[in-house]
């Protein structure tokens, strides 16, 4: 039983560097190749949604049209018309979309069909509206210091999970919210809350030589975010009867399992960024 732990853990080691490897060299090969990598992840997020969640097939008319609006959109608005007024009205849409998710966990019920019927009948869109995130993820980009920007959220997401394993391991005794995602403890969510402000101060201090009290703000409730967009694909998944997104990724479960916090906190970062730098 011990061995078998230890086995996942070293495959989940193993899979997040190799992504952490992925993630790196497209930094390095320069702004296309770090939009093609996250255009890359939306097209599949967008499968593993379409075919795990909505239980469409790739042949379906909805899938297809999903995938076409996705990459006509993308490609449009980061290599086309590029243009801060796009990006603005991108990150309001993300803010209103984070808006209604945080209503969908609160107010709806554990074993409601209801989100899965709608959907599913407005399957044909799902391209349009997984666009939202991944455009004010792919803004970024376009920022003169956009490596800097990228190190920042993922410093910032990533920690969480990090902090959150690590508290929530070893100090984790209250459930947080057990009808929703059983294993998580308050004692994680402080303590990954607490680690992402934490680094993101620091790299904030080490990279830019600027840090305020603001900025410190806006990463606690980044931060709490994080752990919110968690919360809300746990849900979301109970609803629609599955455990993981796909097995894609060893130990990790699939490409959507991995970023739907980070797909959560892009619209803040974005507009933390825009707004208080």
């Amino acid at each position: 039983m011990e061995a078998k732990a230890i086995s996942n853990t070293k495959l989940r080691v193993y899979s997040a560097l190799g992504m952490l490897l992925i993630l790196v060299a497209a930094v390095a090969l320069g702004q296309g190749a770090s939009l093609a990598l996250i255009g890359i992840v939306g097209l599949l997020v967008l499968d593993e949604f379409i075919v795990n969640f909505l239980e469409f097939s790739r042949r379906h008319l909805s899938y297809i049209l999903s995938q076409v609006s996705f990459i006509l959109g993308y490609v449009y608005f980061n290599w086309v018309e590029i243009g801060g007024l796009f990006f603005k009205s991108f990150n309001n849409a993300g803010i209103v979309l984070n808006a209604l998710m945080l209503l969908f966990l609160f107010v709806s019920k554990h074993d409601s069909k209801l989100l899965k019927k709608n959907l599913k009948g407005l399957s044909f869109l799902m391209g349009a509206l997984f666009l939202i995130p991944f455009m004010n993820l792919s803004a970024l980009a376009h920022f003169s210091e956009w490596k800097a920007l990228f190190a920042g959220v993922v410093v910032l997401n990533f920690s969480v999970d990090t902090g959150a394993w690590f508290f929530g391991k070893n100090y984790g005794k209250k459930k947080l919210w057990p009808s929703v995602s059983p294993k998580k403890t308050v004692e994680g969510f402080i303590g990954g809350v607490l680690t992402s402000v934490v680094l993101s101060g620091l790299f904030w201090t080490v990279t830019f030589n600027l840090v305020s009290f603001q900025l410190l703000i806006s990463f606690l409730i980044i931060a709490c975010c994080a752990q919110l967009g968690d919360l809300i694909q746990s849900k979301m998944k109970r609803q629609f009867s599955i455990k993981d997104s796909s097995n894609l990724i060893p130990g990790h479960g699939g490409v959507y399992d991995r970023v739907d916090s980070l797909l959560f906190v892009a619209p803040l970062f974005l507009f933390v960024i825009r707004n208080l730098r």
